[in-house]
């Protein structure tokens, strides 16, 4: 028996996705951690980093530099070190991310900063850093809010949280940290801890107070299945598996991330760019889905994804989602959070409902998801 968790899901760059599943031959799907109806108030909140850096920070303002030993010792924290592995960068991206602290912060460099600013597709990691940089004060009042009322914090995740899961999945982690890391611009959650980046917390909380919580909240709240895939089937379930983690959690927040969402950052706005590439590679995945057996067996869980950047599961679960939601069919979802094949077939009859006429699978497609529906699901 293997243990699959759906939090260690790794992000694609800078948007709120998790780590792909890895590829296992037998894989017995289980709950992460256990969950308990217990106080809020046992729940632990961490932003020790953010100050820490506020103190760097002003130092550059100052004109001095930032050493490589300084650098070393305030990224050796856990939170940033488990969150930086997450994202799979290395030294040389740390280095670079020190050099463009002292071009944003250090007088000196004001003129390259600006330079830079004019062209933030080229130069992301500057226009990131300098977001830390405007919003400092905003973020400071931010922290000091949560740091005074961390329980109030919590609910608002909750309830989001809540929003998107059955009564029965309404519980608390007893032993849940949440840490806020002052670098980069993502959230990563692992089992027991949520790591939020400031800007990435901060951008969103001021758009939707809780909703990003919320999200990460359901991933570790949501019943999970609890089957063995047979090695031919496993690629094309564990890529409906991937697409209902992050479909039926995408509930919660992506439809405050729309191009409306005033307070967010350009890059924040996830839900249109994750619907239309959604709309985009469900044929691809349709025409995967309609083969079984010894051809089915040939494919990789990334090969259902092909032809979009994304492949942790919110494209196409955002796109699918929406429409399940649209047409009255969430309560039927939240009935089956885990069972993967379910998503697809409320997703197939949410398509024939809807007027705008989404994306149909073929009924190919949906007769290879009924026949592992029925195979691996016993209720």
């Amino acid at each position: 028996m293997f243990r699959l968790v759906c939090l260690l899901l790794k992000p694609e760059p800078l948007i709120l996705n998790r780590k792909p599943l890895k590829i296992l031959t037998v894989l017995t799907i289980v709950v992460g951690f256990l969950v308990a109806a217990t106080p809020a108030s046992a729940q632990s909140f961490v932003d020790s980093t953010c100050y820490k850096y506020f103190k760097i920070t002003a130092r550059l303002k100052k004109g001095d530099t930032l050493s490589r030993s300084e650098w070393k010792t305030f990224l050796s924290d856990k939170a940033i070190t488990d969150y930086m592995a997450d994202q799979g960068v290395g030294e040389q991206y740390l280095e670079s991310y020190r050099k463009n602290m002292q071009i944003v912060y250090m007088p000196k460099n004001e003129a390259v900063l600006q330079t830079r600013l004019a062209d933030p597709n080229s130069y992301w990691l500057t226009y990131m850093i300098n977001q830390y940089k405007i919003n400092e004060d905003g973020m400071k009042e931010y922290l000091n809010g949560i740091d005074s009322d961390a329980k109030s914090y919590f609910n608002k995740s909750y309830q989001y949280a809540y929003s998107a899961l059955p009564k029965m999945a309404h519980k608390r982690l007893p032993d849940l940290k949440v840490a806020i890391i002052p670098i980069h611009n993502d959230a990563h959650a692992q089992e027991g801890l949520i790591i939020y980046t400031l800007l990435c917390a901060y951008k969103n909380d001021m758009n939707r107070p809780g909703a990003l919580g919320g999200h990460e909240l359901h991933h570790m709240l949501r019943p999970q299945p609890t089957f063995k895939i047979e090695p031919d089937e496993e690629s094309a379930v564990m890529a409906m598996y991937r697409v209902l983690n992050e479909g039926s959690a995408d509930m919660v927040d992506k439809k405050y991330m729309t191009d409306t969402a005033s307070n967010l950052l350009p890059s924040q706005k996830y839900f249109q760019e994750f619907f239309d590439e959604g709309k985009k590679i469900l044929p691809h995945m349709d025409s995967l889905l309609q083969h079984n057996g010894k051809v089915s067996k040939s494919f990789k869980v990334r090969d259902y994804f092909k032809g979009t950047p994304y492949s942790s599961g919110h494209v196409p679960g955002t796109y699918m989602s929406y429409y399940i939601e649209k047409n009255g069919l969430k309560g039927e979802l939240l009935k089956s959070l885990d069972d993967p094949f379910s998503f697809f077939l409320i997703y197939d009859k949410a398509s024939k409902m809807d007027k705008e006429k989404p994306f149909r699978f073929s009924n190919a497609a949906i007769e290879n998801i009924q026949l592992l529906k029925k195979k691996y699901i016993k209720k």
